[in-house]
This record gives C-alpha cells, sequence and structure tokens, in this order.
C-alpha cells in the first residue's frame, strides 16, 4: 500500500533554482524530534546545461540517518507538482525519525497531516549559502546515498581549475561537490559564483594533497572574477 503526497511547496524554491541556474536545492526542517533534510539535484550535460528529465526528491531522517529515496511525478516547472509515492516502510522510518512508537495507546500519527506540515515549511527562497550548509551538514550521507549525481564522485579531494570553452558553463554535478568541502559556507558560495561568472571549472582528484587548495584557488578565481 503506497500513500501519495504532493509536495507543491517545493515549486517557488525549484524556479529560484532554475532561473538562477543553481541545479541544485537542500535545506532542512525540525519538526519534534526529527530533523529532515530536503534534496533535489538536477543534472546538466556536458556544456552545462540543465537536463530537463526524471527527477528524484530525497528526504535525509538526519537523526536516525535513514535516507529516503522518490520519483517525482507530475509537472514540476508549470503546475507546481511534486508527487511522491510513501510506502509503509517510509511511514515506520519517518515515525521512527519522531520517536514515535507502534504500540498500542502510542501518540497518533496522520502522515497526511505530517506531510502537510512540513509542505508549508519548505523555504520560498534558498541562499546558496544556505543550500552549501545544508550539504556540508550531511555530506556522508549524501556521498553514500546521491553518488549519481556527483561528477566522478570517487575524486574528493580538489586540485585545481580550468578555463571552459566558448559557450559552456560549468556542470553543477562538477561543482556539487566543493558544497561538501571543510570550508565557510560563505566562501565556498562565493567560489561557485565566482566560477559561473568567469566560466570556468574545477578539477579534482581522489590523492589527498599534501597542502589544501582551497585558499589557492579561492584567490585565484576571486582575482580573475574582478578583472572580468
Amino acid at each position: 500500500m503506497t500513500t501519495e503526497f504532493n509536495f507543491k511547496g517545493l515549486h517557488p524554491a525549484f524556479l529560484e533554482a532554475v532561473n538562477r541556474h543553481e541545479p541544485s536545492i537542500a535545506f532542512a526542517l525540525a519538526e519534534g524530534r526529527g530533523k529532515f533534510v530536503f534534496l533535489l539535484f538536477m543534472t546538466t550535460d556536458s556544456s552545462g546545461r540543465i537536463v530537463w528529465g526524471d527527477l528524484e526528491l530525497f528526504i535525509l531522517l538526519a537523526r536516525t540517518q535513514k535516507m529516503l529515496q522518490f520519483k517525482l511525478l507530475g509537472n514540476h516547472k508549470k503546475a507546481g507538482d511534486f508527487k511522491i509515492r510513501l510506502t509503509e516502510d517510509d511511514e515506520e522510518a519517518i515515525r521512527a525519525e519522531l520517536g514515535l512508537g507502534q504500540a498500542a495507546g502510542g501518540p497518533a500519527f496522520a502522515l497526511l497531516d505530517f506531510l502537510a506540515k512540513l509542505n508549508g515549511m519548505i523555504p520560498a527562497s534558498i541562499p546558496l549559502e544556505a543550500k552549501v550548509a545544508a550539504i556540508n551538514d550531511e555530506k556522508t550521507a549524501i556521498e553514500a546515498h546521491c553518488k549519481t549525481y556527483l561528477d566522478d564522485a570517487s575524486k574528493v579531494y580538489l586540485l585545481g581549475v580550468r578555463r571552459l570553452p566558448d559557450g559552456m558553463r560549468p556542470r553543477e554535478e562538477t561543482l556539487r561537490k566543493l558544497y561538501m568541502l571543510d570550508a565557510e559556507p560563505a566562501a565556498i558560495a562565493s567560489l561557485i559564483r565566482n566560477l559561473k561568472r568567469i566560466r570556468w571549472t574545477t578539477s579534482w582528484t581522489a590523492a589527498k594533497p599534501v597542502t589544501d587548495k582551497f585558499a589557492e584557488i579561492f584567490a585565484k578565481v576571486s582575482a580573475i572574477g574582478t578583472k572580468s
């Protein structure tokens, strides 16, 4: 048995992400004892353009570290539909995140009412810095469950930057790995904005460098961005 719910509250943040060409959505909602981290990652092609196709919604139950994964149904951009179908196992996982037991006489729990409450809490606008912070806080779970939305997911160490050919943008799957670095969210957001402005991208390696490259790359990209 499944339960369908439409997270229409995602529509403003989705349109904002598309219009800013920032095809990653991440935010956390706290309710009761639970923390619910919403993640929606759009894909981009080799030229950095958004690819329109099937989307997935991940909801990380942060306290219990359980990741729920749903295929999104409906017309997202025009109609604002973000329909998911939850199984009984999904409901049980949500109850566990909230600390609600299954014993008779326990607190009453209405799944649709709870989802509607979360839907009403979804922010209409999400600063890039907030997205970076939300992903950085849960990077271990995201690396484990969302690898298909990261380019060369095994290469997690920042190595350098390079100019892209004319007409190309940096791929979001590559920039998304910047969200997970051990740096201040504001600095990461600034680097991402500058990379997009000058149309450069990042290079990564699986071997840990002797020194952290972030500060060096941040300074280099900032200097180029100031001149452009």
